[in-house]
């Protein structure tokens, strides 16, 4: 991968990490809120802050103050392995698997509102169709074939025509050969040595 492809799949990945980190330390602020209003053990400190007069509330200052610099830490930067990016994610990601495959793409791109921003794991073969990169299954109803898959922006790398790879990345709405339409964004491309599933069944 060179010149400006390695750029935009660099800022990809830094503008994916600052995003998601974002949104999980949004979710730690708003636990850390409803857990100090309303609660027992919320109004038991509070009682407890009274009796203690400023010392009390001087050191619940310096002791958020810890918490909010512990919180600002980045988690990773940006060369990040891959490994480290999918233990970081844990559950944010969502398995496109075998059962699901042919329901999921089609609804990516019939509803991409509903997923857009959310992550996917989607395992498949690499295929170039008029210079534009796809993961892709061959879906066999009755006698007919045809492929279904999801255009990729950002490749780290590229992949030889028909390997079986695993994409880790963000569904979005983008333009791809001058049309607007749902892609996956990649985070982390993965060649694996054994073929999944090739063929699904539509029925």
């Amino acid at each position: 991968m060179e010149g400006e492809d390695a750029v935009m799949y660099k800022i990809s990945r830094v503008f994916f990490l600052g995003v998601f980190l974002s949104i999980s330390l949004t979710a730690c602020s708003s636990a850390g809120s409803q857990n100090l209003s309303g609660s027992p053990a919320s109004q038991g400190n509070a009682n407890a802050s009274e009796t203690q007069g400023v010392s009390g509330s001087e050191e619940s200052q310096e002791e958020q103050g810890k918490r909010d610099k512990q919180a600002q830490e980045p988690l990773l930067g940006a060369d990040a392995t891959d490994e480290e990016l999918l233990e970081l994610l844990g559950d944010e990601v969502n398995l496109v698997t075998d059962g699901s495959y042919i329901e999921l793409i089609s609804d990516f791109k019939k509803h991409t509102e509903n997923y857009s921003g959310k992550i996917y794991q989607i395992e498949g073969a690499y295929h170039m169709e008029d210079g534009i990169p796809y993961i892709t299954r061959t879906i066999v109803d009755g006698d007919e074939k045809s492929v279904q898959g999801m255009p990729l922006k950002y490749l780290p790398s590229e992949p030889q025509e028909g390997d079986w790879i695993q994409v880790t990345g963000v569904i979005n709405e983008g333009e791809i050969g001058g049309e607007t339409m749902a892609l996956l964004e990649v985070v982390i491309l993965k060649p694996l040595k054994e073929q999944g599933q090739a063929e699904l069944s539509a029925s």
